[in-house]
């Protein structure tokens, strides 16, 4: 489970997503275009998520 929230990326807004990758990914991505008129690729977003999520130490 991954979260991403919209003040994270700099923008005055308290916007929140969680779930699984994809639907974050492609929530954050309607968001982005609809409520901040940044077209991001969902590509893009896809690898800023994935950086996001904890690494466990083996």
């Amino acid at each position: 489970m991954v979260h991403v929230r919209c003040d994270e990326c700099g923008f005055d807004c308290d916007y929140f997503v969680e779930g699984e990758m994809e639907q974050v990914v492609f929530a954050y991505w309607n968001h982005m275009a609809k409520e901040h008129g940044i077209e991001y690729s969902p590509e893009t977003l896809g690898r800023y998520v994935k950086k996001k999520i904890p690494v466990i130490p083996s």
